[in-house]
């Protein structure tokens, strides 16, 4: 019984031994990635403040800039933005569900004096949050223009009824965060079409 406890120690202790050299090797690991990616970030900032720096030695902006650097300018002269909304009477906005905060908030303040403003989009086809496309944008629509009128199109011209419902079934695994959840409305297409034959299913 003796030598079982004894050996049962040892070998306990090579245990221990192994994964304290185990975890040992982990966080050594773990700062190696953590330092390599704060030297990335570094990088990328370096890059950023000389790209900044190059702009304005030679007078340049860039897409993000002309949005940014035009909505702080209606913020801060009333009468410019005034001036542009005389300008812009009627405005429409395609692929609202793409725009990022700054694009929204343009088309906000544009249309905040004589409210004709019209915006078409599908929160379901958005593919731009990568850049700071915000669906959220689609709701905050409405708060600012609380007397807009939503017309949702249901009407397909493209598919046939098999493949729309099918599509359907795929997207819904979206919600509960998809607006026609959270702004109880019918979504659900209808083609022109006819029904047609059901889909193939592929694993």
């Amino acid at each position: 019984v003796e030598e079982i406890t004894k050996e049962q120690k040892t070998v306990r202790r090579e245990q221990d031994q192994k994964s304290k050299i185990k975890n040992q090797k982990s966080k050594s690991q773990e700062q190696m990635a953590n330092t390599e990616e704060l030297e990335r970030y570094a990088e990328l900032a370096q890059a950023y403040e000389t790209f900044e720096k190059l702009k304005a030695q030679e007078g340049k902006m860039d897409f993000g800039d002309l949005i940014y650097n035009t909505l702080q300018l209606f913020r801060e002269k009333p009468d410019i933005l005034q001036q542009y909304r005389e300008n812009f009477k009627y405005i429409l906005v395609d692929e609202y569900q793409d725009t990022n905060y700054t694009q929204a908030e343009l088309a906000v303040l544009l249309a905040g004096g004589h409210q004709r403003i019209s915006v078409f989009l599908d929160d379901d086809q958005s593919i731009y949050r990568f850049r700071g496309a915000a669906v959220y944008n689609a709701m905050d629509f409405r708060h600012h223009f609380p007397d807009a009128n939503v017309v949702v199109l249901t009407d397909n011209y493209r598919s046939k009824q098999q493949v729309l419902d099918r599509s359907y079934d795929l997207i819904s695994h979206n919600n509960p965060d998809r607006l026609e959840i959270k702004e109880n409305i019918e979504k659900k297409l209808t083609a022109a079409r006819g029904a047609g034959s059901e889909p193939s299913v592929i694993w």
